[in-house]
């Protein structure tokens, strides 16, 4: 669990590095101790990760439903990957597309 705990970690730290948009907070009302940590990554040209998690103090991580989805039209995304905790979408070209991995957020990419 440590290992997963740290890695979750230092890809947050990667992220906030990168300027990669974050966004943790309370999980539940009444769990105060537990929070939600999602967002993505991505390499142009090669691979589109999403991930979320909810961090819980003393409890192991629990992974959550997370999709990578592209653009298609107004109102319309296509899901291309989807997992517990990570889900991973790798490119096949460099053309431009726009897509939506571990949150609502739109972000373009060379990612075919």
């Amino acid at each position: 669990m440590f290992g997963r705990r740290l890695a979750a970690a230092m890809t947050v730290a990667v992220l906030a590095l990168s300027g990669t948009a974050i966004t943790a907070g309370p999980a539940h009302a009444a769990d105060p101790n537990c929070w939600v940590g999602f967002g993505h990554y991505e390499q142009a040209g090669s691979y589109i990760t999403g991930f979320k998690y909810k961090f819980c103090e003393n409890r192991p991580d629990v992974p959550l439903f997370v999709t990578v989805q592209r653009y298609m039209s107004p109102g319309v995304y296509e899901t291309i990957a989807s997992g517990m905790g990570e889900a991973t979408y790798y490119c096949g070209g460099f053309a431009y597309g726009v897509f939506r991995a571990g949150s609502q957020s739109d972000f373009g990419i060379l990612c075919t």
